[in-house]
């Protein structure tokens, strides 16, 4: 195991982490919710860059949540109250917003497709093509098989099997 930072607000610190994910040169990027960015470490735990800042503009956090990796080694993050998903470049600049309501969970299949998971009044698993266009979604609220009450992870097997946490 291995421990990176520890709490506060300067390079390599957090204030309430909360998604990681590792890109194909071996970076790490997490999530640093409160500090509304997503920090960068090179794989012997160094800081690297972070990026992201408070606001409502274009690549800007209101609550950045998890994140995942597409096939174009891209970031991708979770907006919880921006009600989007934000994707940059592996070095952090700003590529575009992809609108969709209350995203709480995501993750990159084998093939490419970005699968969300999505709370709130949705409660909604969508599948979404290399484009990042929806093509399938499933799921509403309840307690009933393939019904959601709060997402919280998700992720897809090699088989192309959905799991979902809540």
């Amino acid at each position: 195991t291995s421990q990176i930072g520890g709490h506060g607000s300067k390079k390599g610190q957090f204030n309430f982490p909360r998604g990681l994910v590792f890109n194909n040169n071996q970076l790490l990027y997490v999530v640093d919710a409160w500090n509304y960015r997503v920090q960068v470490f090179q794989h012997d735990n160094t800081f690297a860059f972070s990026f992201g800042i408070r606001g409502s503009g274009p690549g800007q956090f209101h609550l950045p949540d998890r994140i995942a990796i597409d096939y174009n080694n891209n970031v991708l993050v979770t907006d919880l109250d921006a009600n989007c998903i934000h994707l940059f470049s592996h070095g952090g600049q700003f590529i575009q917003t992809i609108n969709c309501h209350s995203p709480c969970a995501i993750t990159v299949s084998s093939t490419g497709h970005l699968i969300t998971g999505h709370d709130g009044d949705v409660n909604k698993i969508r599948v979404w093509s290399p484009t990042y266009q929806v093509f399938k979604q499933f799921g509403k609220k309840g307690n009933k098989t393939g019904e959601f009450v709060g997402i919280a992870g998700i992720s897809m097997s090699s088989s192309g099997t959905i799991y979902v946490v809540e």
